[in-house]
């Protein structure tokens, strides 16, 4: 068995307090008890006889030696009173472990006066601090453009919006033929123009293909496979044909300037195609977000030259010629595909360089090895991120599309979308599209005893949707709310790298630019989106261009702030 542990527990410390002071306690009336005896003795040894006979004739009671008088009892209880006030008493126990007492320290007095100028001063500074705030925080008339795919729109007001009601049977017409015609219904004599119609108009976008029971976009994978197309040969090849016919059509209207821009998404990728005149580009332009290693060298070897202009340690990043990938191919150490940089035709073999230097060719190839491996894996550092977005201009956008246009891997075998090709989203109509709408859903929610109604929207809510929805709420209610937004996150980088191909353009100030956006921009008139909303998406001022999460509108003032 162990040995008994040294140490005490605080419930055996405190029985070993009281048995103490039950033993001094006991000792005292014994002390007192041994005192008062020989005074008694010697006092009674006198008349002891007397007493004696006097006690029995009286009838008296022998008296008990061991009884307390009054005073003893009296001590007693003031005994037991301080012995409970010890044992409660935080200093007894302190002694008892050896711990420094405490220390009480006297109150002290509150200066009244002093505290009351403290809050003079606290309310004085929050109050200056307040109007700080309100000047520093900036206003706009106008949202900026965010290119970004949103999941989720909720609106939030202090008063019910007016589109709050079941749609009529001529709203919804209306809105229907809005959206399919491009017309703007606000001018329009013989369409419905009540809010909750052209509301109804801003919720419609077209999609390809429309599977009812898979959701196709965003791609979750949170479903289970179907059978049917993970098997059936002639259903995968009927969707990818109808596809194929969809996404020539929309590429066609782009290039055309019969449709500002479309997303095309992926099981592992996004693609946004921008119509020349949009953002004061002079070229259509593509962007692809994320990609990998693998999918970049398939670029290069395709003759697809792009740029990737959110990587830091390289701006531009292009495609290099097929003698210089042969090259790189055997001298890795000296690759130039990471840095966009062509070897000159006049320099020096770097393989006969190392071999005059007397290195055979065992070690130089060790060298090479090594030397790609470090590129490659210095390379694949940004797959996935928001840096290795793509950037594909001018004529390459159409390489780009042939690429796409005959790439197999787009179409996943097997998993959850097995079959199923890329999803593609437009604000226009296009061969094949489907006409679809935004799930809307009411609430009221209650806060602080304070009622607010909210709308939810759910779906891919395309960029010039939520500004024709909110210039709508604008020109049809009066009240203040607020919007908040969720992201499909792997198009979060569109609207950073379209800022940066931005700022490009506007550096390049020159007459053909200026009037290639003019006559652009001019060409868009018939892209299907209103006059003022082309005005602004095809400006080139790089302010116009932000990722948002929140906005707050306030109605005194009609203007905006996030």
């Amino acid at each position: 068995m162990d040995p008994p542990s040294p140490w005490k527990t605080p419930n055996q410390v405190m029985q070993i307090h009281k048995l103490k002071k039950r033993k001094k306690a006991l000792q005292e009336r014994m002390k007192q008890s041994s005192n008062s005896i020989p005074t008694e003795t010697s006092s009674s040894s006198k008349t002891s006889v007397n007493l004696d006979f006097s006690r029995i004739l009286n009838g008296d009671k022998r008296k008990n030696p061991f009884s307390k008088t009054a005073a003893q009892q009296n001590k007693k209880v003031k005994l037991d009173d301080t012995i409970q006030l010890d044992e409660s008493n935080d200093k007894t126990l302190f002694a008892l472990l050896n711990l420094p007492k405490v220390i009480e320290k006297p109150a002290h007095e509150v200066d009244t006066e002093k505290l009351s100028t403290f809050s003079n001063l606290l309310q004085k500074f929050t109050a200056v601090h307040t109007v700080e705030n309100k000047v520093i925080e900036k206003k706009y008339k106008k949202l900026p453009i965010d290119w970004a795919l949103k999941t989720k729109l909720r609106l939030m007001s202090a008063k019910p919006f007016p589109w709050t009601n079941k749609l009529k049977a001529s709203e919804e017409a209306s809105g229907i033929t809005g959206f399919v015609r491009c017309l703007d219904t606000t001018s329009s004599s013989t369409l419905d123009t009540s809010p909750r119609a052209r509301f109804h108009q801003t919720c419609l976008y077209w999609q390809h293909p429309h599977l009812p029971w898979l959701n196709l976009f965003p791609r979750s994978g949170r479903v289970a496979a179907t059978s049917f197309l993970a098997t059936n040969e002639e259903v995968k090849k009927a969707l990818l044909t109808e596809w194929t016919e969809s996404f020539r059509s929309l590429f066609q209207l782009l290039r055309a300037l019969h449709c500002p821009y479309f997303y095309v998404c992926g099981n592992t990728f996004t693609c946004l195609f921008l119509a020349a005149g949009i953002c004061g580009m002079t070229e259509p332009t593509a962007l692809i977000a994320p990609t990998t290693r693998g999918f970049r060298q398939t670029l290069r070897q395709e003759d697809v030259e792009y740029t990737m202009p959110l990587r830091p340690d390289q701006k531009k990043k292009m495609n290099t010629s097929e003698e210089d990938r042969k090259n790189t191919s055997h001298d890795s150490c000296y690759d130039t595909m990471d840095t966009g940089e062509h070897a000159s035709g006049d320099e020096e073999d770097p393989h006969e360089f190392l071999s005059q230097m007397g290195l055979e060719t065992d070690e130089i190839n060790k060298i090479n090895n090594a030397q790609a491996r470090l590129a490659h894996t210095a390379e694949s550092t940004v797959d996935n991120a928001a840096e290795s977005l793509v950037a594909v201009r001018g004529a390459d956008a159409q390489a780009l599309f042939n690429f796409l246009l005959n790439c197999k891997s787009l179409v996943s075998p097997n998993g959850p979308f097995a079959g199923v090709p890329p999803t593609l989203l437009s604000p226009t109509a296009f061969h094949g599209g489907t006409l679809q709408s935004l799930k809307v859903r009411e609430n009221v929610i209650l806060s602080d005893s304070k009622k607010y109604y909210s709308i939810e929207l759910r779906g891919p809510l395309l960029p010039t949707a939520l500004h024709s929805i909110f210039r709508v709420l604008n020109t049809t209610s009066n009240a203040q709310y607020s919007a908040t937004f969720a992201h499909h996150q792997p198009t979060l980088a569109f609207s950073w790298a379209a800022k940066v191909i931005s700022e490009d353009e506007s550096t390049k100030e020159n007459e053909p630019n200026h009037f290639a956006k003019a006559f652009n921009k001019e060409n868009l008139s018939d892209c299907g989106i209103s006059e003022d909303l082309l005005t602004h998406f095809c400006s080139s001022e790089t302010n116009s261009i932000l990722s948002l999460d929140s906005v707050k509108y306030n109605s005194e003032d009609d203007t905006f702030t996030w």
